[in-house]
């Protein structure tokens, strides 16, 4: 389907609104459908552009408010930028070109302990008004309800759309009500830098298929003819420092073939399947192998990047902002060269299948004893995501609801990235369990255990029976 819309100039910005629903997303299972709402980004006939979808009114115009926006350390704009400055440098600055009477003043803050610092905010009455974080962590502040809900800023054909979709409703919403802005989704992989396997003169046993997905067996192989532990290079890092660390092992045990919730998550059900435990092993090997970074009970994911950064690892988990951390990295020279970036899948057991990341939804209103502050709050929010480009530009996210990235046309490895998503309908797809009320907690009780294994003081099987004993714990602990 087709929407044809007309164009027009915004705050520097040409935008031609021919939009066509991305036909990858169209064939989702995630795909929301055909919205005509406002959260499309149309035009609007050369006036101002609404930050929701009420519109302006007169005496909005004279109104006044000051708010604090928490951004994660996520996304840049432009070379030279560190993560999560756009929204300060870029964001902000084309917001107040529209509304110069409600100031955003913006604090970045970093992920280590992110978690307690929101939570210890939000119990003593001092969280930001906005926080642009994902809904891996957010949906648990949502939980304890400390969120303004978003039902009244989206507009009712957007709405309508995504309360339809109960697979997208986990990722954004709790007991019904939008709590995280649904205008943003991304994918996730895999990158690795094939420069290392060129070198070797291994570029043959990278993925060759046209989902480049590999077996547990090509991966390994893959990996040995990389790693070289009298230079300290290796062909993967793992890590298990911190929670950090569950997204790398719960998709491959998705990849592998397990389940990791049932349907109304009173259940963590990994445990049932080999699958999981059989993943847990395979990666259990590629460290007994030394095929990875020693000690990964000792390293984090962010200890991961920088080996990535610096070519002493060959692969990370990724998204689409990664592309740009190279393009970038190798002009500043925080990331070392030659670096020629390729998004791959998840090892899998069966051929030409892997498991699909894909995640809806960014960005939080804190509730506000303030009405008028949340009111500004949810209309920047809602602004952000769309009636510009600079958000989707800076963080890579794709807008479900039919803008065409044109951040991936010049890119082949974000096409292949966007491409991912057609196979939603055909592969699984890693539920994150962002609905369920502990699942903080969770995250909190799996690294512990996947440091025992690493450490040899338990072994796969024992692991991921510990993992299950202690999430189902949690879970009855707070269905009570």
């Amino acid at each position: 389907m087709t929407i044809r819309m007309k164009s027009g100039m915004r705050n520097g910005f040409h935008w031609k609104r021919s939009l066509v629903l991305p036909l990858a997303l169209a064939m989702s299972v995630f795909a929301y459908g055909c919205g005509s709402g406002s959260g499309s980004g149309s035009a609007t006939d050369g006036k101002e552009p609404a930050p929701s979808g009420q519109g302006q009114t007169v005496s909005e115009k004279d109104e006044k408010a000051e708010l604090t926006l928490w951004m994660t350390q996520t996304g840049t704009l432009k070379a030279g930028q560190k993560p999560g400055e756009w929204v300060k440098e870029d964001l902000v600055p084309e917001w107040n070109k529209l509304y110069p009477n409600i100031k955003i003043n913006v604090e970045i803050i970093p992920f280590d302990g992110i978690n307690e610092k929101i939570t210890t905010a939000i119990a003593s009455g001092t969280a930001p008004n906005l926080l642009f974080d994902t809904p891996v962590r957010t949906l648990a502040y949502a939980q304890m309800g400390a969120l303004a809900t978003l039902n009244d800023v989206i507009p009712a054909p957007d709405l309508e759309q995504i309360k339809k979709n109960p697979d997208v409703m986990k990722m954004v919403s709790v007991g019904g009500n939008i709590v995280t802005m649904p205008y943003s989704a991304t994918v996730s992989a895999l990158i690795l830098n094939k420069s290392l396997w060129k070198e070797a003169g291994a570029e043959h046993l990278l993925p060759k298929d046209e989902y480049r997905t590999w077996t547990p067996d090509e991966f390994k192989a893959a990996l040995k003819a990389v790693a070289n532990k009298d230079k300290g290079v290796y062909g993967m890092t793992l890590f298990a420092l911190n929670e950090q660390g569950d997204q790398l092992y719960n998709n491959t045990m998705v990849a592998f073939g397990a389940k990791l919730f049932n349907d109304d998550y009173s259940k963590y059900t990994a445990g049932d399947s080999p699958a999981a435990e059989q993943a847990l092993a395979f990666y259990n090997s590629l460290a007994a192998e030394g095929l990875v970074h020693p000690h990964p009970e000792t390293i984090s994911a962010v200890n991961a990047l920088d080996y990535w950064k610096q070519r002493k690892n060959g692969m990370i988990v990724a998204g689409t902002s990664h592309a740009d951390l190279v393009k970038n990295g190798l002009k500043d020279g925080s990331v070392t060269g030659p670096h020629e970036y390729m998004y791959v899948n998840y090892p899998s057991p069966t051929k030409g299948r892997s498991a699909l990341k894909m995640e809806f939804g960014f960005g939080v209103v804190f509730k506000n004893k303030d009405a008028l502050k949340e009111k500004w709050a949810k209309k920047f929010l809602y602004w952000s995501q769309t009636q510009n480009q600079i958000y989707s530009e800076a963080t890579k996210a794709f807008n479900p609801f039919g803008n065409a990235p044109g951040w991936t046309k010049d890119d082949p490895e974000l096409q292949f990235l966007f491409k991912l998503t057609t196979k939603a309908k055909d592969w699984p797809v890693v539920d994150p369990g962002w609905g369920i009320k502990g699942y903080p907690e969770m995250r909190a009780a799996m690294f512990p255990e996947m440091q025992r294994m690493f450490i040899k003081e338990a072994t796969p099987k024992q692991t991921i029976d510990n993992i299950s004993k202690k999430f189902n714990d949690i879970i009855k602990k707070y269905n009570k």
